[in-house]
């Protein structure tokens, strides 16, 4: 059963085999509701687009809105259990109703988000003295090859700060995993969803080992075909929009094994 009311959780242990099913569970939904999945997502990269246009506040409000794009995935599928079909109004569906107090924690959950990240971003900054970012302008604007490029390429700074923002990153990302359905279903507080969170994917290391696993070897053939024929790039645009609203659709089934639910 879909658990779209608050719900006393109690925490799993998935065997590593469970990977594998929240990988095919994933790509399940995204086939059975292709264009819903795809409008969902579509949805929400416009108003990331947008958000990131606003002055001042652009880079901390699209940092802010990253884990409803989670939480947006993991109701649909909870929904398309129930026969639903997949709407982008579920972006919009947590504050819509529900007690003001769950959503002033998913605010703040999402406002915690943004400040770590921006956290994180800031020390990578410091790490390599910008070149990174230096380095990432420069490819995007169609200048790799250049002396400069190479140069910076080649710099050991530029090689930590990528460093730097993959490992806490990803650990950053890891911590809010299951954070936001969290507080949305279990009622929890923040600080209550991060340990939960962070937590579960200990115990079920072994299946997010699997799971992480599949969604890399996947991906490995889309990024050589990109490598070899970088004129085929645009053609392998609707491999990568398949990929990640299956990955995102892939996030409840790893919330149903993680966790059991029963109502209150």
């Amino acid at each position: 059963m879909a658990p779209l009311t608050p719900m006393r959780l109690t925490l799993n242990t998935p065997p590593a085999a469970a990977g594998l099913r929240w990988f095919q569970a994933g790509l399940r939904e995204v086939i059975a509701q292709p264009l819903g999945y795809a409008g969902l997502f579509a949805l929400f990269m416009f108003g990331a687009l947008v958000l990131s246009m606003l002055p001042a506040v652009g880079g901390l409000l699209l940092l802010m809105a990253m884990p409803l794009l989670s939480l947006a995935f993991v109701m649909a599928a909870a929904g398309r259990q129930r026969e639903l079909p997949v709407r982008a109004a579920v972006l919009l569906a947590p504050w819509r109703s529900g007690p003001i107090e769950r959503r002033r924690r998913l605010f703040l959950l999402c406002l915690s988000y943004a400040l770590a990240m921006t956290l994180m971003l800031w020390l990578a900054q410091v790490l390599d003295g910008g070149r990174f970012d230096a380095w990432v302008a420069m490819t995007a604007e169609g200048k790799g090859g250049s002396d400069e490029w190479v140069a910076l390429a080649e710099d050991n700074a530029v090689m930590l700060g990528a460093l730097a923002r993959l490992v806490l990153g990803s650990l950053i990302s890891l911590l809010y995993w299951h954070a936001p359905p969290l507080v949305q279903w279990a009622d929890q507080g923040v600080a209550q969803a991060l340990f939960s969170s962070a937590l579960a994917l200990w115990r079920g290391r072994a299946a997010f080992f699997v799971y992480n696993a599949c969604w890399v070897l996947i991906s490995v053939p889309v990024l050589l075909l990109q490598t070899i024929a970088p004129a085929l790039g645009l053609l392998t645009l609707p491999l990568w929009l398949l990929l990640t609203t299956a990955f995102y659709a892939s996030l409840y089934a790893s919330f149903l094994d993680s966790f059991t639910a029963t109502p209150d």
